[in-house]
């Protein structure tokens, strides 16, 4: 390793082979084999970490940065791994190394500093951002994915309308403002965004207290629902608990009754001679026939009318049936509480408002646990922005179909409309990813207007060709789609213009891919008033360990340059036209924003020499191109992966592309010839590397996370209700109905 590891182009390729073999599933793999290799891949992250300051480069971050994704690669494929101890403890190293900069324990035998007491000092915000995704994969998605929802979404598939329709007593549709309205909003540590509801869901009319949870953050969406039961489910079940059990019956067997007149002197009192002290005290009667006789012989008259009348109602009550309980006097337990304030108790039971957080998180820069203002017009909307950007990174592969002898577009185009085709063409597409509709999938598409939204079914057309060379998968109705859990791809079969869409449906996807493009490529790289958590957009994004934590203001002051992902979604592309937004990096097209990744079947080997891609690059488009780009990519901005098939049941394979040490992806190479069994397989492999090595290539083509991250700081910055002490928990009191 040590021979190869300063050299980028060596490094990235032994990395691609890794990745490759660790999908590669034999039965008899060793799983020591495994732990092997996951250790070679730290041991090299280390190696290239530990390097003194001089020697960090952005090529050195890229290694870096690939090496991490190899082992979010063998962790998903491998979830194994995980049990045993000494390869967590090597991952978690290598993590913590990223994050931190350093380890807290280097040797064994030195003591571990704690986690508090370091300084955070990254080889740069690169490494930290693709540690970070090692960490969050490991806790969320090895052993559990492809999720129970599928592998076209990592996040849950609910959202503020449909957690309301499923809502007690709710009827009807909701458009996002008005669902919102509904909810609480809450951010945890400036980077999650909690919606709380206290509706309760259907559950058969239990009344337990029930709050329904809505969590954003940079890894995705998630939904929880909460129930503060006093006994575990299956404990009560079996049981029957009356609503009002009331007293217990009364006994026929009451015992002896003795009549016994109570005294309040002992009997021998009388027995006893009195003395003067005793005459000190006047009798009543005396006392009665010396001061005012006349009040006292009324005082008598009232005690004998009073005696008369409970000695009569005594003499009825007792010839009367005495009903037990009775109503008049009989205790009722009150009603069962339906309404519960369930957000305030679960925050509350997670610690978020005790008086020590709210003053600890007052005395720090940003608090850390803040309200939202959801009242706003416009807070639906950024929802679902935020809600848009993918946690994964998305590319397209567009594919051609090039008869003997063709040179022009409209010819090519029209190749696909029938089964006229190789025979083996239809199996390579199939084997290239699923098929999908495009109105019902939830993942990338390979255009914007149509990638991360379902659909209602009755806007979903049924009349599909059925007698087609692969014109199906157009992207009008289906595309075909394959993901893990770091990366998503599409491949889209351009043909001529079918009838299947109407002009009105056209316009609505033109005013979709506007407002929708704008999200993804404008995640507003603007200097806020809150903390970015190191990522200030005033700083580059590439930086050795000697200038992390200091940048001189005329370094801060200069335009960086931005690179713009077109074809990825991973940059963060164009403003609005005539907009002064104020960037602290300016945006360019000088990476992977224009790069385009095309496969081309040629009948005819020759023809690869004279293929039109200039005229062929409009077709393209993934609804995430900048207006300042100009509409037809340079030839060093495509590359082409060519495929003739030979007498022989072989496929010659010709590469076609930019020249540079970043664009030769591996599996495939020029001239290679592969068989029929893998070709769809390493085509796919060889599109995500050349994807990804262009992203590594353009340092400043932030993470996903780290997009949604910036996403969720402006929804704070912008929708952050600014409360006292006292107002904040008063608004505890007073949530949405």
């Amino acid at each position: 390793m040590s021979a190869w590891q300063a050299d980028l182009n060596v490094s990235l390729a032994a990395l691609e082979v890794l990745s490759g073999l660790a999908r590669i599933h034999l039965p008899s793999r060793d799983s020591l084999e495994c732990k092997r290799a996951v250790k070679w891949i730290c041991d090299f992250i280390v190696n290239q970490c530990s390097k003194p300051a001089k020697a960090h480069s952005k090529d050195l971050h890229s290694a870096i940065v690939a090496a991490y994704q190899c082992v979010t690669t063998w962790l998903t494929e491998h979830p194994d791994l995980l049990q045993d101890k000494e390869t967590i403890h090597t991952v978690m190293e290598v993590v913590e190394l990223g994050i931190s900069g350093t380890k807290s324990q280097p040797k064994a035998s030195d003591v571990p500093q704690f986690k508090g007491d370091k300084e955070l000092k990254p080889a740069s915000m690169r490494v930290k951002d693709a540690a970070e995704a090692v960490l969050a994969c490991m806790l969320d998605h090895v052993g559990y994915f492809p999720p129970p929802s599928g592998a076209e979404s990592l996040s849950s598939h609910l959202d503020e309308e449909s957690i309301l329709q499923h809502s007690t007593g709710w009827e009807g549709q909701l458009t996002k403002e008005e669902a919102v309205q509904h909810f609480s909003y809450f951010v945890v540590e400036n980077c999650y965004i909690v919606a709380l509801l206290e509706q309760h869901p259907e559950n058969g009319g239990d009344p337990e207290p029930t709050v329904t949870s809505l969590i954003r953050g940079p890894f995705g969406r998630h939904a929880w629902t909460l129930q503060l039961r006093h006994l575990p489910k299956h404990k009560p079940g079996n049981k029957f608990y009356a609503v009002n059990p009331g007293r217990p019956l009364p006994m026929s067997d009451v015992g002896i009754h003795y009549n016994v007149r109570p005294r309040c002197f002992p009997d021998n009192l009388e027995r006893i001679y009195p003395c003067k002290a005793d005459a000190s005290i006047p009798t009543l009667e005396t006392v009665i026939n010396n001061h005012n006789p006349a009040e006292h012989e009324k005082l008598a008259k009232l005690l004998e009318s009073q005696i008369l009348f409970e000695e009569s109602a005594s003499k009825s009550t007792s010839t009367q049936e005495k009903e037990y309980p009775n109503p008049e006097t009989e205790c009722k337990a009150p009603s069962v509480c339906q309404d519960f304030q369930t957000a305030r108790l679960l925050l509350s039971h997670l610690g978020f408002l005790s008086q020590e957080a709210l003053k600890d998180s007052a005395t720090q820069s940003f608090p850390s646990f803040i309200l939202l203002d959801q009242s706003h017009s416009s807070f639906g909307s950024q929802l679902e922005a935020l809600d848009n950007i993918s946690t994964r990174s998305s590319d397209t592969v567009f594919i051609f179909y090039v008869k003997s002898g063709q040179t022009t577009a409209p010819d090519i185009l029209d190749n696909l409309s029938n089964r006229n085709v190789h025979p083996h063409f239809l199996e390579f597409l199939r084997s290239l990813g699923w098929p999908v509709d495009v109105r019902k999938h939830a993942g990338w598409t390979g255009h914007v207007s149509t990638a991360w939204r379902v659909l209602p079914s009755s806007d979903i057309p049924d009349d599909l060709p059925t007698d087609h060379g692969g014109s199906l998968y157009n992207g009008h109705h289906q595309v075909l789609y394959w993901s893990d859990v770091s990366s998503e791809i599409a491949f889209v079969v351009p043909s001529q213009r079918t009838s299947w869409r109407t002009d009105s449906e056209d316009n609505q996807k033109d005013s979709d891919t506007d407002s929708l493009a704008d999200v993804l490529l404008r995640t507003k790289a603007v200097r806020f008033d809150v903390p970015l958590d190191r990522h200030s957009l005033d700083h580059p994004v590439e930086e050795d360990r000697t200038s992390l934590s200091s940048q001189s203001s005329s370094e801060s002051s200069k335009p960086r340059g931005l690179s713009l992902s077109l074809e990825s979604s991973e940059g963060l592309g164009r403003t609005r036209p005539g907009s002064s937004h104020k960037f602290g990096r300016q945006f360019s097209s000088s990476s992977s924003g224009d790069f385009k990744v095309l496969v081309v079947w040629l009948e005819s080997f020759e023809d690869h020499a004279t293929f039109p891609f200039g005229d062929l690059v409009q077709e393209t488009a993934t609804g995430l191109e900048p207006p300042a780009l100009t509409p037809r990519c340079s030839e060093k901005d495509i590359f082409i992966i060519f495929i003739h098939a030979l007498q022989n049941g072989l496929f010659r394979i010709k590469m076609q592309g930019p020249s540079g040490r970043m664009t030769l992806a591996l599996p495939l190479v020029d001239g290679m010839v592969v068989s029929r069994r893998i070709l769809g397989t390493l085509v796919r492999q060889t599109a995500l590397n050349l994807c990804r090595r262009r992203r590594l290539d353009a340092e400043s083509c932030l993470p996903p996370h780290v997009r949604r991250k910036l996403k969720i700081q402006e929804i704070v910055n912008r929708y952050w209700r600014k409360l006292s002490e006292p107002e904040f928990y008063t608004s505890l009191f007073y949530l949405p109905p």
